[in-house]
């Protein structure tokens, strides 16, 4: 999972300008879009990123020195950046700076994509010495409106070096850029989006309804968002058939203003339509007609999207593609993912010269590093998956009963498999991760050749490895003995390092050491993993039961930590206790009590929100995994209880995920009639199309990206999501976020009355 750069130059999709105002950029000649003078004694924003080389910043007299300690063996080894400012199609610029250097050599200024191949809008390479040298040039933006761009000085190692000249210094101020002439700036007064209303007001309705559709007997309600606090609401909507034919009429409840979301909603429902078919929801809004995409309503309406977002993780497989093409699925629409050969060659141990075999499993995200963490998460989803295999949706043998059941066992055992291999052999403990030393650009994981790095052993890699290879144990004890047998070893082992290390004081937070800036998964604390382990080597009978209890009661607060996620991983372990008929009662009784507390809490969080979300007006990076997290909670708590409010908001969480939502968006690609077309996913982006069956992270209200912060400043945080290739904070794509959908699915997909 990226949390720094990337991305592709795309277009923004009709259906983000037809939900949010156009980016106007009301320009004028003479404006200052870049000022930066470091006459104030700060790097003003400045930062770096590096790839072999070694260098630092730092405000000296008055300007922005640029100490390069190591040119390292890329032109870009070294580079400082800066984001903020926009560049529009058809502008005319100018862009000026001042440079010197303690010794005579290349550099190369850059106003450039921020991401994908970071191709420039405009750069050259000058020479810079200890005189200082005025550089002014003026260009037109020919390209594409990029909200997000980025200036970089490149200062690696420059084609007319020989050989690295040692430390030097180079110093930048004044820099600049203008709007010299907007004339032919597109965009460049105040634009709108939506009908005008005969106020003068935007119209600006967002019909929110699952776009894959309704099992005949599910609950179907419909939302209606408009921005604002002041929009008028129609009073009535209409269910209408494929043939246009009125089939229900119904009547929006009273319209509340929405904080997540900043705007007026209203909520309807249509519940008694039942009759399968292709249907809209439409209404009169100011006079004009609105209408929701079509949806269907049908037994085994989720079966084909059951497929394809369980097919996702074979899709994400890494290896030898005679192991990973033998299991793609048949589907024509996912033909362009099937990749030759990748990530064979040993791979280095950091700070050693020992190799080691480490390929195999799935590629954890848009990037192509492989992560126990995260793994982790992702099986354990799957196990929830298969431990309810009996309320598949039905209709599909590929899906269902002991075909499924041997799918998800077979695919969970292709991560197994290779983590196993990220097990030390010597000392137990567990490789966090294996990844090149940076991310890659948007190429087939074939073509990323750079050299793999196992990184460090890590506690909380550790625990999490022990926990889901002793509940692996259980699973496949009956179906594969000898595997079983394998990771019951590997479980204790990892255990018994983890007693270790733990005694010796370490925490279990894990950082990237300095030369590799793939995905880091830190995590500062482990107690939820200390528990999650406990809890699933007792189940497998590999600890008894006062040690598990003393996991259970006072290990730190853990079992205050209920949480799905790579980070907070105690809910796996409360859950399994709770529900496994083995163990014991008084276990089994506490475990329960605390798993339905965080099940009411969520469940009562839910029906305080418009859209019956848990996240109030904070929606974190992977908000969407969020969501089908709380939806698996509703779903055990309903299997626990038999008590259908959970059921019915484990479906809520599954139709916001499908377009019941503020939006008006279907998150998962190739699903519904509007969902990601460009999401950040390298081999989506090298093919240029959305492999099917994926689960955006959706809306972030942090903005944690320089395209969201360009495009999505003073958004309501419901609304902070872009499909672009760029916000890998909005946009990018995990196994981990595929997981729990695929056992929200499993679970709720297709439970009858």
């Amino acid at each position: 999972m990226e949390q720094t750069r990337k991305g592709m130059v795309t277009v923004l999709t009709a259906l983000f300008l037809c939900m949010f105002p156009t980016h106007a950029f009301a320009l004028s000649a003479g404006e200052e879009l870049i000022a930066l003078d470091f006459d104030d004694g700060t790097l003003d924003g400045f930062t770096t990123y590096t790839n072999g080389g070694v260098c630092e910043l730092e405000n000296m007299d008055g300007s922005l020195a640029v100490h390069i300690l190591s040119c390292g063996n890329l032109d870009y080894a070294n580079q400082a950046y800066w984001d903020g400012f926009a560049l529009v199609r058809g502008c005319e610029y100018s862009f000026s700076f001042d440079v010197s250097c303690d010794i005579k050599r290349q550099l190369e200024y850059r106003l450039q994509l921020n991401g994908g191949d970071y191709h420039a809008y405009l750069g050259n390479f000058i020479t810079a010495g200890p005189e200082s040298s005025h550089i002014e040039v003026d260009f037109t933006m020919t390209e594409e409106t990029d909200p997000a761009p980025r200036l970089a000085f490149n200062m690696g190692f420059m084609n007319d070096m020989t050989e690295d000249p040692g430390a030097h210094t180079i110093c930048f101020d004044n820099i600049s850029l203008r709007v010299k002439d907007p004339s032919g700036a597109e965009d460049a007064g105040s634009g709108t989006s939506g009908e005008e209303t005969g106020s003068g007001e935007t119209s600006n309705f967002v019909i929110g309804i699952d776009q894959v559709g309704y099992l005949p007997d599910d609950e179907k309600m419909v939302f209606l968002h408009a921005d604002g606090e002041n929009a008028d609401l129609p009073q009535t909507f209409f269910v209408a058939d494929e043939n246009g034919e009125t089939v229900f009429e119904g009547t929006f409840g009273d319209p509340f203003y929405d904080e997540a979301s900043g705007g007026m909603l209203a909520r309807g429902e249509f519940t008694e339509v039942t009759a399968a078919g292709r249907y809209t929801v439409q209404a009169d809004a100011d006079g004009v007609n609105i209408a929701s995409p079509a949806f269907d309503i049908a037994e085994g309406v989720y079966d084909s999207l059951y497929r394809d977002t369980f097919d996702m993780l074979t899709y994400q497989r890494c290896g030898e593609a005679e192991d990973t093409m033998k299991d793609m699925p048949a589907s024509e629409d996912g033909e362009t993912f099937i990749h030759h050969d990748c990530h064979l060659s040993e791979a280095v141990i950091y700070g050693t010269s020992e190799r080691k075999d480490v390929s195999g499993g799935w590629h954890d995200a848009g990037d192509y590093g492989r992560y126990v963490v995260p793994g982790t998460k992702a099986v354990a989803d799957l196990f929830l998956a298969y431990e309810n295999e009996e309320r598949q949706p039905g209709g599909n043998d590929s899906l269902s009963g002991a075909a499924f059941s041997d799918a998800v066992l077979k695919e969970a055992r292709y991560e197994l498999a290779w983590m196993l291999k990220m097990q030390d052999e010597e000392t137990g403990g567990v490789y966090h991760k294996v990844t090149c030393r940076n991310f890659p650009g948007e190429v087939w994981p074939e073509e990323e050749t750079d050299e793999l790095v196992i990184a460090p052993v890590s506690l909380t890699a550790t625990l999490d490895f022990a926990a889901v290879m002793a509940k692996a144990s259980r699973l496949y004890a009956d179906t594969d003995p000898a595997f079983a047998e394998q990771m019951r070893t590997a479980a204790q082992r990892a255990w018994a390092y983890g007693r270790s290390a733990g005694s010796e004081g370490e925490s279990g937070g894990f950082h990237n050491p300095p030369e590799i800036s793939t995905g880091e998964y830190p995590d500062a604390q482990a107690e939820d993993e200390w528990f999650w382990a406990a809890a699933e080597l007792y189940l497998a009978g590999l600890m008894d039961e006062a040690e598990a209890a003393a996991y259970l009661q006072g290990s730190g607060g853990a079992v205050n930590e209920t949480g799905f996620g790579w980070q907070s991983v105690a809910g796996y372990g409360l859950w399994d206790l709770a529900l496994c008929e083995t163990g014991s009662e008084t276990l089994r009784t506490l475990a329960s009590n605390i798993a339905l507390a965080d099940a009411e809490a969520i469940l009562s969080a839910c029906e305080t929100d418009g859209y019956f979300m848990a996240l109030g007006d904070c929606y974190p990076w992977g908000s969407n995994m969020s969501v089908a997290n709380n939806g698996l909670k509703m779903a055990l708590a309903y299997r626990l209880t038999g008590e259908r409010r959970f059921l019915a908001m484990a479906r809520r969480q599954l139709h916001y995920l499908l377009g019941a939502n503020a939006l008006g968006f279907c998150f998962v690609t190739e699903e519904g009639t509007m969902s990601p077309e460009h999401p950040h996913h390298r081999p989506s982006q090298a093919a240029g199309e959305a492999m099917p069956g994926m689960l955006a992270g959706g809306p972030n209200s942090s903005l944690e990206d320089p395209y969201a912060q360009g495009v999505l400043q003073g958004r309501a945080p419901a609304l902070c999501y872009v499909d672009n290739a760029q916000s890998y904070s909005t946009n990018e794509v995990a196994i981990y976020w595929n997981s729990p959908l695929v056992a929200l699915l499993a679970m709720v997909g297709g439970v009858g009355e």
